[in-house]
């Protein structure tokens, strides 16, 4: 007869406990059960990305011919340009970009690289495989079933790891980047297709 040691055991239960069902949160924000990412999102639309607190929407500002300066919150207004956005999934689904529809020389993304969100051009968008400046993780709740929006999203830079939040007050028009909560409302959006 053999005798088993007392590390084997202990490496033994610990793997167990890692294979258990019982664990079933995800790790990293959104701190929520059933996250859904929108890899399938039909990108031949348009969207707004829309406060889940409130009715406001991101909008580009500064808009010129061919860039736009910055990206801030504002009531939403049908028939805007400035405030639409198509979503690219990029690298299989597990990125997104997000296309300014008010620039229509150019493909300009909204850019989250520290501090308030401002731009980044990004020429091969639509190739879904070149690699963008402007990337972001989307994690919703929900994601439709017809591929047109979602609600509940956090949406992360990839490039700096901070979430999309507005600055907490109706009187801040601006959108930054903050460290990732799941517990600030305001770095939830909703993704809602333009009727």
């Amino acid at each position: 007869m053999f005798k088993l040691s007392a590390v084997f055991v202990a490496a033994l239960l610990s793997g167990a406990a890692y294979a258990s069902p019982a664990i079933t949160k995800r790790q990293g924000p959104p701190d929520e059960d059933n996250v859904c990412s929108p890899a399938s999102i039909d990108s031949t639309i348009k969207y707004f990305i829309q406060s889940a607190v409130d009715s406001r929407v991101w909008q580009a500002e500064g808009v010129s011919a061919d860039t736009f300066n910055f990206v801030d919150i504002q009531t939403k207004v049908s028939g805007s340009n400035d405030q639409l956005w198509s979503v690219f999934p990029i690298n299989h689904g597990d990125t997104f970009s997000f296309v300014s529809s008010s620039v229509s020389s150019a493909n300009i993304c909204a850019n989250g690289d520290g501090g308030p969100l401002d731009t980044s051009a990004c020429p091969d968008v639509a190739s879904r495989q070149a690699p963008q400046f402007a990337q972001w993780f989307i994690f919703c709740k929900t994601c439709a079933s017809d591929n047109r929006g979602a609600t509940g999203c956090q949406i992360q830079s990839a490039g700096e790891g901070q979430c999309a939040s507005f600055l907490g007050s109706l009187s801040s028009n601006t959108v930054a980047l903050e460290d990732c909560s799941s517990k600030d409302p305001n770095q939830f959006w909703n993704i809602v297709a333009a009727a």
